[in-house]
Order: C-alpha cells, then sequence, then structure tokens
C-alpha cells in the first residue's frame, strides 16, 4: 500500500501539507465564531448604554423643570440650555407637550443626522403637573461602531494567530520533507553498503576458502617432501616447526619449540650453520649447507640438507628465518 511520504515524493510536494490548511481554516472559522460573539456583546452593552443615557436625561429633565414651570418661565427660554453640555454626542432629542394636540415640539435637538427610529425610547412624564413626552433617537454608528470595532480587532488578531500557526505548521513540514529526503538518501546508501557488506562477506570467504586449501596444500607438500620445516627469529629460536620432526629426530614439535636450532646441530658444524645464517641475512637470497642433525637415538646423526632464508621487514630489519631440512647423505671426508 503506497504511503503518504511515497505520493509526496511522487509529486514533489511536501508531505502533510493539510496541516496548515486545516489550521488556517479552523483558526478563521473560530475567528468568525468570536468576532460574531464580541460583536453581539458589544453591541448589547452599547444598547444599555444608550438606555442609561435616555434615563439620564429624563431624569435630568425631571430634576430641573419643575422649578422653571413653577416659575411660569416659558419652556423655550429655558430648555435648550438645559442640554448644552448634556446631550451624548450621536443622539437625538424631542420633548413634546401632551396636553395639546400640536405637532411643534418643545424642544428638539440633533434629529436632523442619520437617525435609527427603530430605537427610539420614549417616556412620559409629569413636571409640576405638565404632561411631556421625551424621545430619544439614536444615529446608527451609535450602536454600530462599537460592534464593528469589537469586530475588526477579534479578527485582526485571529488572522495574525492563524497565520502565524499556518507558517510555523509549514516550517514544520519543511523540516519534515528535509528529513524525509535525508532518511532517503540514508537508507539508500544504507542498502548499498549492505549489499557491498554482502559482496565482501563472499568475497572473503573465498579468499578463506582458498587460504584454507593453501594450507592444506602445503601441509600435504611439506607431508610428502619428508622435510621438517621451521620457523626462527631472529636469534634463532624456534618458534614453529613441522611435525617431520618426529619422524626425522624423534622429538616432538612442542619439544623443539622454544630452543635453538643450533642445539639440534652436532657441534663440529654448528660455526658453519651461524655462518650461513650470516650469508642468508646479508646477500638475502636462500641459503644452502649439508650437515648432520642430533638424533635421539643414533649417536652418528642424521645427514641433512639445509636451505635457510632470511625474513626482513623494512621498518623492523630482521624478523627472522625459515628453514627446511631434508635427510640426504653427507660426506664427511
Amino acid at each position: 500500500m503506497e504511503s503518504r511520504s511515497d505520493r509526496s515524493k511522487q509529486t514533489g510536494l511536501w508531505p502533510d501539507l493539510w496541516i496548515p490548511l486545516v489550521i488556517l481554516v479552523g483558526g478563521l472559522t473560530v475567528t468568525a465564531g468570536a468576532a460574531r460573539t464580541e460583536a453581539e456583546q458589544a453591541r448589547q452593552l452599547a444598547e444599555a448604554r444608550y438606555q442609561a443615557e435616555h434615563q439620564a436625561l429624563v431624569n435630568r429633565v425631571l430634576a430641573i423643570a419643575p422649578d422653571y414651570l413653577e416659575e411660569g418661565t416659558p419652556p423655550s427660554s429655558w430648555l435648550p440650555t438645559l442640554f448644552d453640555n448634556a446631550l451624548p454626542a450621536g443622539l437625538g432629542l424631542r420633548i413634546d407637550t401632551l396636553q395639546r394636540h400640536t405637532k411643534v415640539p418643545l424642544l428638539q435637538i440633533g434629529v436632523n443626522g442619520q437617525l435609527d427610529p427603530t430605537r427610539t425610547l420614549r417616556t412620559e412624564i409629569q413636571p409640576a403637573g405638565q404632561d411631556w413626552m421625551v424621545t430619544t433617537v439614536p444615529n446608527q454608528p451609535l450602536l454600530g461602531e462599537a460592534a464593528r470595532e469589537a469586530s475588526a480587532t477579534i479578527w485582526l488578531v485571529g488572522l495574525m494567530i492563524s497565520a502565524a500557526a499556518a507558517c510555523l505548521s509549514l516550517l514544520l513540514c519543511r523540516r519534515l520533507h528535509r528529513q524525509s529526503r535525508s532518511l532517503r538518501e540514508l537508507q539508500s546508501l544504507s542498502a548499498t553498503a549492505q549489499q557491498r557488506i554482502s559482496t565482501l562477506q563472499v568475497e572473503k570467504n573465498v579468499l578463506r576458502q582458498a587460504l584454507n586449501e593453501s594450507e592444506e596444500r602445503s601441509r600435504d607438500l611439506v607431508s610428502l617432501s619428508g622435510a621438517m620445516v621451521c620457523e626462527l627469529d631472529e636469534h634463532g629460536v624456534i618458534g614453529f616447526v613441522s611435525a617431520q620432526s618426529a619422524d626425522l629426530l624423534q622429538e616432538a614439535p612442542s619439544d623443539l619449540t622454544g630452543r635453538r636450532f643450533v642445539e639440534l646441530i652436532r657441534p663440529e658444524f654448528r660455526d658453519n650453520f651461524e655462518k650461513t645464517l650470516v650469508a642468508s641475512r646479508q646477500e638475502r637470497q636462500s641459503e644452502r649447507i649439508d650437515l648432520i642433525l642430533i638424533h635421539r637415538h643414533d649417536e652418528r646423526g642424521l645427514p641433512a640438507t639445509i636451505r635457510i632464508k632470511a625474513l626482513t621487514d623494512p621498518l623492523h630489519g630482521l624478523t627472522g628465518y625459515r628453514l627446511n631440512a631434508t635427510p640426504g647423505a653427507h660426506d664427511s671426508g
């Protein structure tokens, strides 16, 4: 089944791009709901403030009008001055008398603008025995401006938060895309390395088999040749000796290891053997010498032909010798 990362790789898009889209759409949806709620609350607060202002104007008339009416002062002379600084901006005021049928109001202030007659508030009062009707009419911005400001503020904050969250998730998608690409590259390199390791393992097994066959061949050849093979260190001490020592000298290889090879030679041939070692080291080639080895059960010894090759290393110089001893006739004369 094809995964999202595979589909994103085929289309060239970043993975999980639906997440920023969901965040943006969800943020705008929440912002719209919050803006609607705040606007309604702001409108209700403006409505309550408007009702409070209307009641304050009514109370102002009830508090001041009786004194003027009892003195007999006409309302037209003092009503306009009563609301010079008391009428809120954006509010229209009209005071009518109910004692006579007339369309001429006692007072009319601020009712020439864009008014909202559906929001008109009326209160009937009776100052000093007079029947008056106090009417207030708000203009439309008075009730709608607060709602618009609250809605605009919510939309601004919501858009900023939604855009920031969407951008952050987009950056995370970009980072995820880079990590996925790096992971694919590492997986490709790992697969290549694993394949190479498998190839090297096969080659190692082939080389090990070839080495084992070579060692077995060498052992067979040494066994068939009847010669005794030894490896000596730079001081002539035996480090390895083949099993033929048991047949030729009646000595077990473990008994010979750690001894100097010169101890296996009859004393009268030891000087020539030492000179042969020196010649092999100096000439850096194989040297040959005929001598008699000490036999455990034969006092006459074992005539043998010794071939010696010095082992050298560019860093350490002489590291030892390799020799073989082949049984043969020796002319003592």
